[in-house]
């Protein structure tokens, strides 16, 4: 009898150990798939300030394709809007690289530990802040060559006061 108590209270230990081993295991994974939303979800806030430029670039290279058709265009001017138009196309184009090589977290979850996915996450947070950059760059060339009417269209039907 003396032995099955000993045997029931040393299995109640190693079974709680267990639970709280399972515990410890859950509240882990918890803490570490919070960290990686957070971390991504940061990540995702420098593709959500770029992606609503891309209509801007659309719009300048409209109007670079426009002015590139004027019967006398300086060739001078010519080589900044096709220079232009080029910058605008490399960074639309990074936009568009960038947001096709992009892991979801899910993807990632499968594949990486919670270093690999942090360091991967930093990654692309750089990635997208220099596409940002870029981006910013191409429209504020576009900006200052076309003038006014750089960087957005009317779309909306709405001439925002210009008289075209």
């Amino acid at each position: 009898m003396r032995y099955l108590t000993l045997l029931f209270v040393f299995t109640l230990a190693f079974t709680s150990c267990g639970e709280d081993t399972a515990a410890a295991e859950k509240a882990a994974t918890e803490a570490a798939h919070a960290s990686q939303q957070t971390a991504y979800d940061a990540m995702m806030a420098g593709h959500d300030r770029v992606m609503p430029m891309m209509g801007k670039i659309t719009a300048a290279q409209k109007a670079i394709t426009a002015q590139l058709e004027a019967p006398d265009l300086d060739p001078g001017k010519k080589d900044l809007l096709e220079a232009t138009y080029e910058q605008l196309e490399d960074t639309n184009d990074g936009m568009m690289e960038w947001m096709g090589n992009l892991k979801s977290l899910d993807d990632l979850r499968g594949s990486m530990d919670n270093e690999a996915i942090i360091t991967y996450i930093k990654q692309e947070a750089a990635d997208i802040a220099k596409v940002e950059t870029a981006t910013n760059a191409a429209l504020g060339a576009a900006a200052e060559l076309l003038g006014d009417h750089a960087g957005h269209s009317h779309s909306d039907g709405d001439d925002h006061g210009h008289k075209h």
